[in-house]
């Protein structure tokens, strides 16, 4: 593995795992419409992809990828690419959840 696909590895299991933590978060917090706010965790909008096969270059993706990160081959190049996003709404999600089920005390 080269430098590049280190970077987009990491990129992409982050972005997983905030996207994972916030679903979890909204599911276990009070916010109504919950399921919007699931919906909206499980978008990227902005990342890096690259083609994993001859990872020479990387790609600064702007765009909207459900689920944040793919993978996926190009049968007549036989190439694998990763496109990854990072979901912005899982974060504004994490912390409206958090902010919101503090409970006052008594």
């Amino acid at each position: 593995m080269n430098g590049l696909q280190i970077f987009t590895s990491i990129f992409a299991v982050t972005a997983m795992a905030v996207s994972l933590t916030a679903i979890v978060a909204v599911l276990r917090s009070d916010l109504r419409h919950k399921w919007l706010w699931v919906i909206g965790s499980l978008v990227g909008f902005i990342g890096p992809g690259i083609n994993w096969t001859v990872p020479d270059d990387i790609a600064l993706l702007f765009g909207v990828s459900i689920p944040p990160v793919m993978v996926f081959k190009l049968l007549a190049a036989g190439q694998w690419y990763v496109k990854t996003g990072f979901p912005i709404v899982a974060i504004v999600a994490l912390a409206r959840s958090r902010s919101g089920s503090s409970e006052e005390p008594s």
